[in-house]
């Protein structure tokens, strides 16, 4: 569904049905390249100008709301654990994966020397676009790589590679085969704090020796059990 799809009416936001019908909408999963509210110019965006007043007026949820798109730029995961220990006072619970900002002239020369050991990413990318496994990628295609950090670090990023852990998979013809697996969390902010609830959702990568999961990369998903 795009805003296309979208229209506000009475406070609210209606999606367009088939032979004219106009359904409520009540949450909105946003996903989308737009974060912010007010263009350069100080104007409303046009994601804002159809959303913000029902979001804010609570006449619509919006599941990654504005301003949970910070964590989108991935070089702030390189500063993760300064910034629980700025904030809070407190030393993570669960270590980072460990990430190279490669606007740093001492990380981009680690990464460089290091990157057959590296996953290299877009800064502001998703759904594993541009996403380079170098240990698992041709020598041309690191190489590449290799040479747009150079000319352009801002865009990306380095992460160290982490051992997925594998799980058995149905395959389409049937057979079970072991393949790599994550588990995506999911916070929910209110007014009364952040909780992070049980479950998530567990992604599957379906190609064999594959660490990118990414439904949009021919990933998929798995049933996801909670015991308690």
């Amino acid at each position: 569904m795009t805003p296309g799809d979208l229209e506000r009416r009475g406070g609210r936001i209606v999606r367009r049905g088939r032979l004219g019908r106009r359904l409520p909408v009540d949450v909105l999963y946003r996903r989308c390249d737009e974060d912010r509210m007010r263009d350069g110019d100080g104007r409303p965006t046009a994601i804002a100008e159809l959303l913000a007043e029902p979001w804010l007026q609570g006449r619509l949820g919006i599941v990654n709301a504005f301003g949970t798109g910070v964590a989108d730029d991935k070089a702030i995961h390189a500063y993760v654990e300064q910034m629980i220990g700025f904030y809070l006072g407190e030393q993570p619970l669960v270590a980072s994966v460990r990430t190279l900002d490669l606007i740093d002239d001492e990380q981009r020369r680690q990464a460089l020397e290091d990157i057959d050991r590296l996953v290299i990413k877009p800064r502001h990318g998703q759904g594993g676009h541009g996403v380079v496994v170098c240990a698992h990628a041709t020598p041309a295609d690191v190489v590449r790589i290799a040479e747009q950090i150079e000319r352009e670090p801002a865009k990306f990023v380095a992460q160290h590679t982490i051992a997925l852990s594998q799980h058995p998979t149905m395959m389409e013809d049937g057979s079970l085969a072991l393949r790599h697996v994550d588990l995506r969390p999911f916070a929910f902010a209110t007014t009364g704090g952040v909780t992070v609830p049980p479950g998530g959702l567990t992604r599957v990568a379906l190609e064999e020796g594959a660490l990118v999961v990414n439904s949009s990369q021919d990933g998929g998903g798995k049933d996801t059990w909670v015991l308690g």
